[in-house]
């Protein structure tokens, strides 16, 4: 609090350096005011007197708190606070900072990229060459420290002589640019500079009696009754006294000396010169250890009656040293009202000058006072103050926490909300203090937190030079200039450039720029690296040329990548036409180099090719050896490129022979790169051992050089080359390497990349031991998404851990792992990427063999309540049909009819013809599994009748086929109606007759129908006819068993059985227009190549089947999408069922649980649509459930086609319509 308070009682002050008040008068307060001290020292406005007040006889008068951007600190305090450096830089490590400022764009060659296989960033500059240091940063420092004081003003004036300057430098806080540390020799020449000065004091008298005046020039200086600056030795913490004041004696000699001034001045009444007397020889006792001595000196000098307050250095230093003896001895009658004072002195008063280092006692001693009563002012003032002090004593390590407690404090007492931390942001002090303390991440996280918009530029070099040194001790690679810079530079470096921005230092904006468009390329952010070389080339304008051309020729190789070629054309051109009259072929070439890989984006080869032959002539004449090389690599680039691989190799293997000849230059990752591309022509060609070796020479080049980057593109190469040759164990040794590889970069984000990538190669190999080798690596990169705080990446690896443990047979860790999936995935407040995983953790129970019904609880309580709570109809009308297949395969049978409704109600609602379609089919397949013909049948016809009216692939008829025999047996068998069941039977014919894949289809609807006309509506000529065709058909059944369905067997089985196909289809449509069912003509087909089906049996030749049955599931093996262009869905598309007698059955699989036709019922039942797979490798490990080889999966039909039929019947379709696949195309997933 500062302003003024008013007396409320009559106070008579016991000692003289209190003030004396009567009721009503008026105290300025001086200083501050602070809750927490009961003293504080005021100003009486009649008098003009100043001493101490106690806040008891006082109340407030027109008293305010201080500024909100203040707190506890006055302006002075502040802007003292705001330059404190505890520690000026060491000796700057050149070679860190020289990357950042310092390129070879003019002078060296630069390799094309043909892709995004080849190397982004290569670092070409020398990296054994410390002998160039970095002028351009040496000379931007030396500019920015020019005309810059090292000491700035403190409280006192200032005074030119030079022992002041000295005490200066030792007692104020550490400024800008100041070391805390000094060498002997530092200390020495100090003192021999004071030693040539005269003494301050000299001794032109001596003691010669009793009478005599001793030293009369010291005893007149002593006795000054107000503050003067040759005082401060006297006062300071180092007792510069001793050596400035009275250098002529030692300090045995000094103490008699002094007492006889003591003497004198006592006898002669000078009480000025008696206080500072006493006071100098308590410093001197206190010095020696001798604290009872000096305590009755200090109580002398205080009980001199003299105006305190005149000399405020000596009255503070006087209570401070008494207050700290105090306390070491324990008088505890004394010490209360001598804190009092002493803490008005030190903390209410502004820029308190420290005299002592017990000071820190005393203030700890106030700390304690301040938590007790919870005065967080009078906390934060007690820190800044022994913070301060600390600093100023040079122990950082001592000063950290207290700077941290101010820290915290001065953001708590920030009253503006969201405003900045009031009086100042302590973490570039903070950043300071970690970085001394050896604490590069507490160092780093201060540095990125410090909001502080006053720094300088000297500053903003400092943040870059601090960042540097402190990622070298996380991470030592980054030492090594083959690896990249870390990218958090960016941002100091940008904060650089805004400060650099607001000056004229045009060099320093320049180099600034080029030094951010060097890292934006090194991690491939090439827009923005582009603009800063932009803005690096408009700033070089006004600079002289040299540094303009560099900038253009960085904007230009940048243009290139970026392929802007004829932008990078147009700004390399006039330079090589203003080089012609210059005598600089390096640069020529430069450009010749750059302007050809230009061309070559144009397409222009033959330009190209003239250019780089110029730049090779050129590196020849100059004899650069390394730019020859890299010409010669260029060019073998330009041949890959138009596919003379025979050529490229050629000269690409010269530039391999000159590379082998530079050992001693970093030329590792464009001798790597040039190894690759040699490996790409023998890749056109067909020689996979010649690849190997070029890749594997690539990676020892890059292993020999400790090049960490080079080794990871490398190895991904080697990785990807054995798995395109089949040779897993060597690729999974290759991404092990890149692991270990972005374990040394601390690439948290490549390393769980490679993590995963590696876990999804072990678990390829489906065996236990691959299979616990890839939970391993994926818990390792659960790890990594935690630690970098992206739920959704650790939501997705729960869920991946819990597969796995799934697929190894541990039940009960799965559950908890995707237990935790779910969890995590909640908390990311995102209900569509929860619903999604509650359904992915259902799905590994529902595509598994084991616990199905686990499912249940991630389906009903998880999947389908987000569903409806967002109104995806979609997903819920995929979750409604995943519970209908997994309660029918768990014999639920009225809990699955439940769900099976709701999905009819919902399918509509999705507006997707092929839905409702899947859910019309799915009720039908529960009320045949119930018993309940009739609605069966009902459903059934429903469900056909929304086909579509072209067949485009056999695959479609084989569906239809399968569901008219269906219902030819339901309605012979069940419902006693033979009539029906023939125009059943005969619309499954026309189907099967479409299917020239599946001659056994077509064999069993013969026999049923040769079973009908023989038995249940005699009719002797039909079923003979029938039974003639089957019996055609047994010798093609019987090959196939033998070859596996050979296509050719198939075709010419279909051409035998199609002879007499009209005549067939005329006795067909007879017998349906008796039965009341007319079938359309032949739908029209699309064909496309059909796939082989190996079936391994065939029914016998009387068969009377009330059972279809099929084996596969919505969960078996599919096919590839490979058969046609549309994405379409597959559940209806691949659905079979092989009809086989009551007595007799074919080889297929028959579901457990289900003793009728539950595999035809799952399979038919399920939509496209509920296939949800994210990570296709595990499902489709747990998915294969006694997959039958003859027939594949649902989804694995690209195409469809229908049956129609008139009079009021249509025939079946495929599941899904196309417009279903393309709405819920991302629910398809292909199983290997």
């Amino acid at each position: 609090v500062i302003g003024s308070c008013v007396a409320v009682a009559d106070y008579s002050p016991a000692t003289p350096d209190e003030l004396q008040l009567n009721q009503g008068d008026v105290v300025e307060i001086q200083g501050l005011l602070l809750r927490g001290v009961e003293v504080f020292i005021g100003k009486h406005t009649s008098t003009e007197h100043t001493g101490f007040v106690h806040r008891a006889h006082v109340k407030p008068l027109n008293a305010t708190p201080l500024d909100k951007h203040l707190v506890f600190l006055t302006e002075e305090e502040k802007a003292s606070l705001a330059q404190v450096n505890p520690c000026a830089s060491d000796p700057s490590d050149s070679s860190l900072l020289e990357r950042l400022f310092s390129s070879d764009i003019s002078s060296v060659y630069r390799l094309d990229r043909l892709d995004e296989t080849d190397f982004m960033y290569i670092r070409s500059r020398p990296k054994h060459d410390h002998k160039v240091l970095s002028s351009a940063r040496q000379s931007l420092m030396s500019e920015r420290s020019e005309g810059t004081t090292i000491y700035q003003s403190s409280p006192y004036p200032s005074i030119s002589s030079p022992r002041l300057s000295f005490y200066h430098a030792h007692n104020s806080l550490p400024r800008e640019g100041e070391h805390l540390r000094f060498t002997l020799g530092d200390t020495f020449r100090e003192l021999d500079e004071f030693q040539e000065d005269p003494p301050l004091f000299p001794e032109e008298g001596s003691w010669d009696g009793e009478d005599s005046e001793p030293n009369a020039p010291t005893l007149t200086l002593l006795n000054q009754e107000r503050f003067q600056e040759d005082f401060l030795p006297l006062y300071d913490l180092q007792c510069s006294f001793l050596w400035v004041t009275f250098r002529d004696k030692t300090e045995d000699e000094l103490p008699g000396h002094l007492e006889s001034v003591r003497e004198y001045a006592k006898r002669t009444g000078m009480h000025w010169a008696h206080r500072r007397a006493c006071f100098v020889l308590g410093r001197l006792c206190a010095r020696k250890l001798k604290f009872s001595q000096a305590r009755v000196y200090y109580e002398e000098a205080l009980s001199v009656r003299v105006n305190g307050f005149a000399d405020v250095p000596l009255l503070v230093a006087l209570f401070t040293n008494l207050t700290a003896i105090y306390l070491k001895q324990r008088m505890n009658d004394k010490l209360p009202q001598s804190l009092e004072k002493a803490s008005a002195l030190i903390l209410c008063l502004p820029c308190h000058t420290f005299m002592s280092s017990d000071e820190a006692e005393l203030l700890k001693l106030l700390l304690r006072r301040s938590v007790v009563l919870g005065d967080k002012h009078l906390e934060a003032r007690a820190c800044y103050l022994i913070s301060s002090l600390f600093l100023l004593l040079r122990k950082t390590d001592d000063a950290l926490p207290f700077v941290e407690r101010l820290q915290f404090l001065s953001a708590t007492l920030s009253t503006t909300e969201g405003g900045p931390i009031a009086p100042l942001d302590l973490n570039w002090l903070l950043s300071w203090l970690y970085h001394r303390k050896y604490m590069p991440y507490l160092a780093l996280a201060s540095l990125s937190l410090d909001s502080r918009q006053d720094h300088s530029l000297e500053e903003g070099f400092l943040r870059i030079e601090l960042f540097i040194r402190n990622s070298v001790r996380q991470n030592p690679c980054w030492k090594d200039e083959t690896s990249l810079l870390p990218a958090q530079i960016v941002v100091y470096m940008q904060q650089a450039l805004a400060i650099a921005e607001q000056g004229a230092d045009l060099k320093t904006q320049r180099d600034l720029c080029l030094g951010l468009a060097s890292v934006y390329q090194q991690y491939g952010a090439l827009d923005k690296a582009v603009c800063c070389a932009q803005q690096a080339v408009e700033t070089g304008i006004h600079l002289n040329e040299e540094d303009g051309f560099e900038a253009s020729v960085l904007l230009g190789w940048l243009l290139v990548l970026t392929d802007q070629a004829e932008r990078a054309q147009s700004i390399l051109q006039p330079l090589l036409t203003s080089l012609q009259s210059t005598d600089s072929p390096t640069q020529q070439g430069v450009i010749h180099n750059l302007l050809a890989l230009s061309l070559r984006h144009q397409r222009r080869i033959r330009e190209a090719g003239w250019h780089l032959h110029s730049a090779l002539d050129i590196s020849r004449g100059s004899g650069n050896q390394r730019n020859q090389a890299l010409a010669l690599a260029n060019l073998g680039c330009l041949a890959l490129d138009v596919g003379a691989s025979l050529v490229a190799e050629r000269f690409l293997v010269r530039s391999l022979c000159l590379f082998l000849d530079l050992q001693e230059s970093p030329t590792d990752e464009e001798h790597v790169q040039t190894y690759l591309w040699l490996g790409r022509s023998y890749k056109d060609r067909g020689k996979s051992q010649d690849i190997r070796a070029c890749y594997e020479m690539g990676l020892l080049i890059a292993l020999h050089a400790k090049n960490l980057h080079s080794q990871l593109v490398v190895a991904k190469l080697l990785s990807r080359l054995y798995a395109d040759m089949l040779l897993y164990a060597q690729s999974i040794v290759y991404y092990e390497h890149c692991v270990s590889v972005s374990r040394e970069l601390k690439d948290k984000k490549l390393e769980g990349e490679c993590l995963e990538k590696l876990s999804s190669f072990y678990l390829s190999l489906n065996t236990e031991k691959s299979s616990r080798k890839s939970l391993d690596y994926t818990k390792q990169s659960l790890r990594i998404s935690i630690d970098l705080g992206k739920r959704e990446e650790e939501s997705e690896t729960w869920l991946q851990v819990g597969r796995i443990y799934y697929l190894i047979q541990e039940d009960e860790l799965a559950d908890m792992y995707l237990q935790a999936a779910v969890k995590t995935a909640q908390r990311m407040n995102d209900p569509r990427f929860a619903l999604s995983i509650y359904e992915e953790a259902g799905d590994v129970y529902f595509k598994g063999q084991r616990n199905r019904m686990a499912a249940a609880h991630f389906y009903r309580d998880g999947s389908l309540a987000f569903a409806r709570s967002i109104k995806d109809t979609h997903s819920e009308f995929r979750v409604l049909s995943k519970m209908t297949e997994l309660l029918m395969s768990q014999g639920e049978q009225e809990e699955a009819l439940q769900y099976a409704k709701l999905a009819v109600e919902i399918a509509g609602q999705t507006g997707v013809c092929g839905n409702e379609r899947a859910a019309y089919h799915r009720l039908a397949t529960v009320y045949y599994s119930q018993q309940q013909h009739e609605m069966a049948e009902n459903y059934y016809v429903k469900s056909l009748s929304l086909g579509p009216p072209v067949l485009q692939h056999p695959m479609e008829a084989r569906y239809y086929a399968k569901v008219y025999s269906r219902l030819g047996n339901l309605t012979l068998h069940e419902l006693k109606d033979a009539h029906d069941a023939v125009g059943y039977f005969q619309l499954a014919l026309a189907a099967a007759l479409e299917d020239h894949s599946d001659p056994k289809t077509l064999y069993i609807v013969y026999m049923k129908l040769a079973e009908i006309h023989g038995n249940h509506m005699p009719n002797d000529q039909l079923c003979q006819v029938y039974r003639d065709k089957a019996q055609s058909l047994i010798r093609v059944l019987a090959d196939m068993d033998s070859s596996g369905a050979d296509p050719q067997v198939l075709n010419a089985a279909d051409r035998r059985s199609n002879q007499n196909r009209e005549t067939w289809l005329d006795a067909h449509m007879g017998n349906t227009e008796r039965c009341g069912v007319t079938p359309a003509p032949g739908p029209h087909m699309t064909h496309t190549t059909p796939e082989d089906y190996s079936l391994k049996g065939h029914c016998p030749a009387e068969s009377d089947c009330p059972h279809v049955d099929v084996s596969g599931s919505e969960t078996d093996t599919v096919v590839s999408q490979s058969l046609s262009e549309s994405n379409l869905s597959g559940s209806f598309d691949t659905a079979k069922e092989h009809i086989s007698d009551s007595s007799s059955t074919t080889d297929t699989y028959q579901n457990p649980t289900d003793g009728k036709d539950s595999e035809f019922d799952s399979d038919l039942s399920m939509p496209s649509q509920i296939c949800t797979n994210h990570t296709g490798d595990i499902t489709g490990a747990m998915g294969n459930r006694d997959t039958d080889p003859d027939v594949q999966d649902e989804e694995s039909t690209p195409t469809r086609e229908s049956v129609t039929e008139s009079g009021g019947q249509k025939q079946a379709e495929s599941r899904n319509s196309d417009t279903s696949v393309s709405e819920d195309s991302e629910e398809k997933e292909v199983y290997l």
